[in-house]
């Protein structure tokens, strides 16, 4: 009975690593994607979002080793590779619960987080003066039909257009074949500001993160517990032949 229960162990916990294998590859892939999104916007993001995605390659690149290790250790019955494995996989899962808090944290966040960094950037936009932001900001509202942080109106202050209630051409929707002169000012401009569309998009994929998160750390608490009923058995049996 025993021997069927070791057996059983054994290749389920062979099985659980190779899914481990698959599932660092996917949180590797998932930090990429998301860093690689990010680096198109990062004068408007805080150096927190970089952080987030960075941790989690470096950490699907961990994992994908370790889980190897304890690929080898159960297929082999190796009592240290092993607790080895085991022990690695406590610190990992540790490691991963708060990149989990974390990215829930910067989640809730996120949209404040990333109104500033607009506010901020807003008395840049001038080509003279930062041609990057302004680009930058051009494009941010183009791609999320959006105007200014929480509205068209929020850009009066930094343009000086308090009068003429001018805003940026691209907070306005490019009509293709006009041919009059075109104006773009508070009233033609798109409603939604960009703290929340743009906003939005941040958090979307900070949620991304945490949920690739919670699957690892469950995956991590199979792994650890059947790992360490193997190593107890084979314990048992190197002490008692």
């Amino acid at each position: 009975m025993l021997a069927k229960i070791f057996t059983t162990v054994k290749y389920t916990l062979v099985t659980v690593n190779f899914l481990f294998v698959i599932t660092g590859i996917i949180i590797l892939s998932v930090g990429s994607s998301v860093q690689s999104a990010y680096n198109g916007y990062h004068a408007f993001l805080s150096e927190r979002f970089f952080s987030l995605p960075a941790f989690c390659i470096a950490t699907g690149v961990i994992i994908f080793l370790i889980a190897f290790a304890g690929f080898y250790g159960a297929f082999m019955e190796n009592y240290y590779v092993i607790m080895a494995f085991v022990a690695s996989m406590l610190l990992m899962f540790i490691f991963q619960l708060s990149a989990c808090i974390g990215g829930y944290v910067l989640r809730g966040n996120a949209v404040a987080l990333v109104q500033k960094q607009l506010l901020n950037t807003m008395v840049l936009y001038d080509p003279h003066k930062n041609l990057a932001v302004t680009t930058l900001w051009d494009e941010v509202q183009r791609d999320f039909s959006c105007c200014g942080v929480v509205g068209p109106s929020d850009w009066l202050t930094p343009l000086g257009t308090n009068q003429s209630g001018g805003v940026p051409v691209s907070c306005c929707e490019h009509r293709w074949g006009t041919i009059t002169t075109f104006t773009c000012n508070t009233t033609d401009a798109f409603s939604q500001g960009c703290g929340d569309a743009f906003g939005g998009w941040v958090q979307k994929h900070v949620g991304a993160i945490g949920i690739s998160g919670i699957v690892l750390v469950l995956m991590q608490a199979l792994a650890v517990a059947g790992a360490v009923w193997l190593a107890n058995i084979t314990r048992q049996e190197r002490e008692f032949p």
